[in-house]
């Protein structure tokens, strides 16, 4: 965790891309925590979207985690996926890792994602409540 000012922490997760282009996992400035889009990380990458999303969420959650948080924190997710087929093995994966707490959400579909083999990704908006 590397702070970048009196409110405001930046978190990194070692994710190569994180250096090429210039981002944070996650940054948290007081009780707001802003997680970046994530997607699942190899091997994770030849699963479905179901097994992609739920590796995608872990890396979140160990995000949230760094930044004093978990997943019943998060509020609002957005999800972008390539294929609308692959909407309900998401909405699985979402729904079992919010349980209880299901934020708001938004579903985009996208022509592309970064690692070309990625099928959903999903970022995150938390506020520590508790």
């Amino acid at each position: 965790m590397a702070s970048a000012g009196r409110d405001r922490t930046n978190i990194a997760s070692g994710y190569a891309f994180e250096d090429a282009y210039g981002y944070g996992r996650a940054v948290r400035v007081g009780d707001h925590v802003f997680v970046s889009g994530t997607t699942a990380r190899a091997p994770h990458l030849e699963a479905d979207a179901y097994g992609q999303l739920t590796a995608a969420i872990a890396t979140v959650a160990a995000a949230l985690d760094q930044a004093g948080a978990a997943l019943r924190h998060v509020v609002r997710t957005v999800i972008y996926v390539r294929d609308l087929a692959d909407v309900d093995l998401i909405a699985r994966a979402h729904r079992e890792a919010f349980g209880d707490s299901p934020p708001a959400s938004t579903l985009v579909q996208v022509a592309a994602l970064t690692p070309a083999s990625a099928v959903v990704e999903i970022e995150a908006t938390a506020i520590i409540h508790d």
